[in-house]
C-alpha cells in the first residue's frame, strides 16, 4: 500500500505540476548532456576551425606568390615582345646593346640581371652579371625557351649567375613570323625581393606574439626564408623538426603536439609547380588553442546557471502553460465536433494510442479533439499530395523533354555554386558516363569528373570558371571558349539568374572553328599549292617592310614559267597543276627560313626575300631558282622541261611599298622575258616607260581588231618556169590612227604572247581565202601560221570555215609553218599537219635551214613546199657557203617532190642565180613587195608581162626597196 500511494497520488496529481516536473527534470538532463557534448566536440571544432583558418591563409598566401611569379614572367614576357628587344638583337654594337639593356633593367627594377641569348644558346648582351658575349649559357631549359615556351628554373639552379635567385626565360620571336623562335631573353629575381615578398605574410592573429613562425623550402628540401624575428627561434626549430623527412610537396596539417603546423604549395596545374616550393607555418598550442580552456570553464559555468534558471522557469511556466492547453483542447474539440464528417473517418488508433485517448484528464481531451482534426488534415493532405505529384510529374516531364531534346548542353546552378540540373547532351559533348553528375555537387566535384573522363583544366578555364563563381551583384553574361580532352571547342555561355546562381550552356563548335579556320586559310592560301596568294603576300611584304632596320634591303622577285602552256597543251591541266605544285616545293627549299613564295596566278610566282646584305644575295637568289627550276620534273611517268624568267625589285632603291615593289618586280619580269627567257633582271628605272609603251600598244592592239586597223597585204611568189606569179604570201600590216604604221616584228609577237594571235590569224585566214576566191585558178594564196594556233584542234574548224565561206579549192590554200611549231609541240603538230593535208591543203615549211631540225621534220612529214630564207638569198653572189646550202636545199627539194622557193630575191644576178641552180619559185622585192588588195590584178598582169619583154631593162630600172 506504501508504493501505491505515490502512483495513485501522482496520476490524480494536475497538470501543472506535472508539466513543471517534467520541465526541470529534462532541463537537468538536456544541460548536463549537452555540456559534455558541447565540451567534447566543441573543442575538436574549435581545433579544426584553427587548423582549418591556418591552410586557407597558408594556401591564400601561396597563391599570392604565385601570382607574383607569374606577373613576373608576364613582364618578362611583356619585354620579349617589344621593340626594344627587337633593337637589342639588331643593334649593330656592343655598346648599344648594353645601353639598351641598361634602360630595360632601370625600367623593370625588380629584374637584377638580364641575358639575351641567341638560338644556338650564345650570349648576345648581359645586364647585371658578368658574362661575355658569345659565351655559351649553360642552362637547361634554354632549349625549353628556344622551342616557344616561358620557364622558370628552381632556385638557385643556373651557374654562372646571381646566386639566391630564380632564373626567368622567355622565348624571343620574330616580328615577321610569331612562329619563328630568334632568341631567349633571361632574368633573374634575387632572394631579397623573395624574402621583402615573404615578409609582409601574416601568420595568426597579431595578439599571438612572436610565438609563430613561417618557412620556405624548395624540392631539394634547402630552406630558402625563415621568420627572421630572435623570439622565433624557438618555435622555427621546433618546426623543422616537425617536417623532417617528409616531402616538400607533402601536404601537413598537423594540430597535436606542441604546435599548430601548416603547409600548403603550388597545385599541380600551376606553371610553377615544377619549383617544388613549400610554405610551412607554426603557432605555439597555447597561442592557437589558449582559449578553448577558458571555453570550457565558460561553458560549465555557464550550464549550472542555466539549470538553476531553467528550474524557475519551469515552475513559472507551467502554470501558464496548462491554462492555454486546456482552451485549446476545448476550441478544438468544438472544430473537430462541426467539421467531421463521421462516415469517412479512419482509423487513427495507430497516430495516438488509445491509452492515451481513454484518459479523463485535460491530455485524453486534447488527444481526442486532435483525432478528429488529424483525420481532417489527413485526408485533406492526400489530396493535395496526389494532385502536387500529377503536377509535378506533367512539369518534370515538359522539363526532360525540353532538356533533353536541346542541342546544347545545359548545367543549372544554385547561388552556392550547386549543380541543380543538367541535361544528356551535356554528357554526350564531354563524354561522362550516365549519372556521373548528380544533383547538389559542387564545380570542384564536376571539375573532377571532367578530369577523370580526360578534360584536363587548363589555365584559362581556371580563370573563367574563377571570374564565374565571383558573388558580384551586378554580373554580366559570361563567354568563354573551352577546349575538351580530345582536342574539340566548346562555346561556353553563361548567365546569372536574378536570385543567384546561373545557367551554362554548352556548344560543340569544333566544326565551325575549323571551317572558319579553313575559311580563313583558302582567303589567304592558293588552293592548289597551298602557298600564300597575292593578298598574303602583299600582307607580308608590308609586314616586313614595317619592322625593316635602317641599312637593310629586302628583295622582291617576281617569276614566269617559260613554256608553262605547251604542257598544258602536250599532257593536259592535271599535269600542268602537278607540274605548279613541284615547281611551288621546289621554291620553298630555295629560301632561308624567312622568305615568302607566293603564287599570284596561273604560272606566275612571287617571293620576299628579307634582311639581305646587297643585290648580290638576290642575284644568287635568282641564279639557284633558275637551275632548280630546270632541272627536268617527273610529271605522270613522263620528264617535263621548263625555265623560268624572273624579275627583281630591291626595296627601298626600287620602291618604299608593296604595290610599287611588286610592279617593279613585274616591269623587270617582262624585260627579262624580252631578253629570251629562263634569266633574270634587276629593276631599272627606264624599265617604267617601256613598260607604259608596252601596256599602251597592248590596249591598242586588243581594239585594233574592233576598229578594222588590220589590213592584209600580198606579195606575190613568181614561178621560174613560166614568170608568172603562181601565188600571193598574205602579209598582216597595222596602220594605227596615231603612232602610223606599226612593225609586224613588234605587234606579232605581243599578240602571241597576251593570247590574240589566234583571233587575228582566223581573221587574216578568212580575208586571204576570201581574196584568193577572185582570182585566176592557177594563183594560190599562202598564209603563216603562229605556234599558237596549234595548241588545239580550233585550227582545223577556222581552216575549214574559211575555205568553205570564201568557196575556195583546198588545193588553193598554202599553210606556212616554221620549225618552232614542230619543235614545241611536235606529235600535236604533226597530227593537225596530217589532217590538213587530208583536206588537200599545200603545207610549206618556212625560214627552211636556219632552224636545228629541220631535215629530221622533212622525214616526219612530207611538206609541198620549203622556202629558203632569205638569209642564204642575201649571200649567195658574195658567199660560196649560202651557194652551197641553196644547191643543196633545191636538189633536196627536187629529189623529195617539194617545191623550193627562195625568199628575199632582190636582184637579178640573183633570180639568174637561184634559176642557175633550179630552184622553183621565187619570192622579193626584185618583183613586188607587199602591196594592198586593189593593187594585185595590176601585179598578175604586169609582172608576166614584163618579164617576157627585155628583163634585162626592166631589172635595171626598178629601183631596191626596203622590205615592209
Amino acid at each position: 500500500m506504501a508504493t501505491a500511494i505515490p502512483v495513485a497520488r501522482w496520476a490524480r496529481a494536475g497538470l501543472r505540476l506535472k508539466v513543471a516536473a517534467m520541465l526541470f527534470t529534462c532541463a537537468l538532463v538536456s544541460l548536463g548532456i549537452g555540456t559534455l557534448v558541447a565540451t567534447y566536440f566543441g573543442e575538436r571544432a574549435l581545433r579544426a576551425e584553427v587548423a582549418d583558418k591556418a591552410t586557407r591563409t597558408l594556401n591564400a598566401e601561396m597563391l599570392d606568390l604565385e601570382r607574383w611569379l607569374d606577373r613576373t614572367m608576364y613582364d618578362l614576357t611583356t619585354l620579349a615582345e617589344t621593340n626594344v628587344m627587337q633593337d637589342v638583337l639588331i643593334a649593330d654594337g656592343i655598346g648599344e646593346i648594353a645601353r639598351s639593356l641598361a634602360a630595360m633593367r632601370t625600367r623593370y627594377r625588380e629584374f637584377a640581371a638580364f641575358v639575351v641569348t641567341d638560338e644556338t644558346g650564345a650570349v648576345i648582351a648581359a645586364e647585371g652579371v658578368d658574362l661575355s658575349p658569345g659565351q655559351d649559357l649553360d642552362i637547361d631549359h634554354l632549349d625549353q625557351s628556344l622551342a616557344g615556351l616561358p620557364v622558370v628554373g628552381g632556385f638557385d639552379a643556373h651557374p654562372g649567375l646571381a646566386d639566391d635567385s630564380f632564373l626567368f626565360s622567355v622565348p624571343i620571336r620574330a616580328e615577321y613570323d610569331q612562329s619563328t623562335v630568334i632568341g631567349v631573353l633571361s632574368g633573374t629575381i634575387g632572394m631579397d625581393r623573395l624574402r621583402e615578398q615573404l615578409a609582409r605574410v601574416q601568420i595568426g592573429d597579431e595578439a599571438q606574439g612572436a610565438e609563430r613562425a613561417l618557412l620556405l623550402r624548395d624540392g631539394e628540401g634547402r630552406l630558402l626564408y625563415r621568420t627572421g624575428s630572435d623570439a622565433a627561434d624557438e618555435i622555427v626549430q621546433r618546426l623543422l623538426a616537425a617536417v623532417e623527412g617528409t616531402a616538400p610537396g607533402e601536404a601537413l596539417v598537423r594540430d597535436q603536439g606542441p604546435d599548430l603546423v601548416t603547409s600548403a604549395q603550388f597545385p599541380a596545374e600551376s606553371p610553377f609547380a615544377h619549383l617544388e616550393l613549400q610554405m610551412l607555418s607554426g603557432v605555439t598550442e597555447e597561442a592557437a588553442f589558449g582559449s578553448i580552456a577558458q571555453l570550457k570553464r565558460t561553458l560549465t559555468l555557464t550550464t549550472v546557471f542555466l539549470g538553476l534558471t531553467m528550474l524557475v522557469f519551469g515552475w513559472i511556466a507551467s502554470r501558464g502553460l496548462t491554462d492555454p492547453i486546456t482552451a485549446m483542447s476545448a476550441a478544438m474539440n468544438r472544430l473537430s465536433t462541426g467539421a467531421r464528417d463521421e462516415s469517412r473517418t479512419p482509423e487513427v488508433a495507430e497516430l495516438i494510442a488509445p491509452s492515451i485517448l481513454a484518459r479523463k484528464d485535460e491530455i485524453g481531451l486534447l488527444a481526442r479533439s486532435f483525432d478528429g482534426l488529424i483525420t481532417q488534415l489527413a485526408q485533406a493532405r492526400a489530396r493535395l499530395i496526389e494532385q502536387s505529384e500529377l503536377e509535378i510529374a506533367k512539369r518534370n516531364m515538359r522539363l526532360d523533354a525540353a532538356l533533353n531534346n536541346m542541342s546544347q548542353g545545359l548545367c543549372m546552378y544554385g547561388p552556392k555554386g550547386e549543380l541543380v540540373v543538367h541535361n544528356r547532351r551535356f554528357e554526350e559533348i564531354y563524354g561522362l558516363p550516365s549519372g556521373a553528375l548528380k544533383p547538389g555537387m559542387k564545380i570542384a566535384q564536376i571539375l573532377e569528373v571532367m578530369n577523370r573522363a580526360g578534360h584536363v583544366t587548363e589555365a584559362q578555364d581556371a580563370d573563367f570558371i574563377s571570374l564565374l563563381t565571383r558573388r558580384d551583384s551586378d554580373r554580366e553574361t559570361l563567354t568563354h571558349l573551352a577546349s575538351t580532352g580530345d582536342g574539340r571547342s566548346v562555346s561556353v555561355s553563361c548567365v546569372p539568374m536574378p536570385a543567384g546562381g546561373w545557367v551554362a550552356t554548352f556548344e560543340d563548335v569544333t566544326q565551325r572553328k575549323r571551317d572558319e579556320a579553313r575559311i580563313e586559310h583558302m582567303a589567304h592560301h592558293d588552293a592548289l599549292t597551298d602557298l600564300p596568294n597575292r593578298l598574303l603576300f602583299t600582307r607580308r611584304i608590308e609586314e616586313t617592310l614595317a619592322v625593316a632596320a635602317r641599312g637593310r634591303q629586302h628583295a622582291v622577285l617576281y617569276l614566269d614559267l617559260d613554256h608553262f602552256k605547251a604542257v598544258n597543251d602536250l599532257h593536259g591541266h592535271p599535269a600542268g597543276d602537278e607540274l605548279l605544285r613541284h615547281v611551288g616545293a621546289r621554291l620553298r627549299g630555295c629560301l632561308r627560313p624567312s622568305g615568302v613564295v607566293a603564287r599570284l596566278g596561273g604560272d606566275e610566282f612571287a617571293i620576299i626575300e628579307s634582311d639581305i646584305a646587297s643585290g648580290e644575295e638576290a642575284r644568287k637568289l635568282a641564279e639557284r631558282i633558275i637551275e632548280e627550276i630546270t632541272r627536268p620534273f617527273e610529271i605522270a611517268g613522263h620528264q617535263v622541261a621548263i625555265g623560268t624568267s624572273i624579275g627583281i625589285a630591291l626595296y627601298p632603291d626600287d620602291g618604299g611599298d608593296a604595290q610599287t615593289l611588286v610592279k617593279a618586280a613585274d616591269m623587270a619580269l617582262y624585260r627579262a622575258k624580252a631578253d629570251g627567257r629562263n634569266g633574270f633582271r634587276f629593276f631599272e628605272q627606264e624599265m617604267d616607260s617601256s613598260m607604259q609603251q608596252r601596256r599602251m600598244l597592248e590596249r591598242d592592239l586588243r581594239l585594233a581588231l574592233q576598229n578594222d586597223e588590220f589590213e592584209v597585204h600580198y606579195q606575190p611568189i613568181v614561178d621560174m618556169a613560166t614568170s608568172r606569179v603562181s601565188c600571193f604570201e598574205a602579209l598582216l600590216r597595222w596602220t594605227h590612227p596615231e603612232r602610223g604604221a606599226v612593225s609586224p616584228a613588234e605587234f606579232i609577237p605581243l599578240a602571241e604572247e597576251i593570247g590574240l594571235i589566234g583571233e587575228i590569224g582566223a581573221w587574216v585566214l578568212q580575208r586571204a581565202c576570201d581574196a584568193a576566191a577572185g582570182w585566176p585558178a592557177h594563183v594560190r594564196i599562202a598564209v603563216n601560221l603562229s605556234p599558237a594556233q596549234f595548241r588545239s584542234q580550233q585550227l582545223l574548224d577556222q581552216v575549214a570555215q574559211a575555205l568553205s565561206q570564201a568557196g575556195l579549192e583546198p588545193q588553193r590554200l598554202e599553210l606556212e609553218i616554221t620549225e618552232t611549231v614542230l619543235l614545241r609541240q611536235s606529235e600535236l603538230v604533226l597530227s593537225i599537219l596530217k589532217q590538213l593535208r587530208g583536206m588537200g591543203v599545200r603545207v610549206s615549211m618556212d625560214d627552211f635551214g636556219t632552224g636545228y631540225s629541220s631535215l629530221g621534220y622533212l622525214r616526219s612529214f612530207p611538206f609541198d613546199k620549203i622556202k629558203i630564207d632569205r638569209s642564204f638569198i642575201r649571200d649567195i653572189e658574195k658567199s660560196g657557203d649560202a651557194l652551197s646550202i641553196v644547191r643543196a636545199i633545191t636538189g633536196l627539194g627536187t629529189s623529195l617532190g617539194m617545191t623550193t622557193t627562195a625568199e628575199g630575191v632582190e636582184t637579178f644576178e640573183q633570180l639568174n642565180q637561184l634559176r642557175s641552180e633550179g630552184c622553183n619559185e621565187v619570192q622579193g622585192f626584185y618583183y613586188s613587195p607587199a602591196v594592198r588588195l586593189d593593187a594585185v590584178p595590176a601585179l598578175l598582169e604586169g609582172i608576166g608581162a614584163a618579164h617576157h619583154g627585155n628583163t634585162s631593162a626592166a631589172s635595171s630600172s626598178r629601183p631596191k626597196r626596203i622590205p615592209a
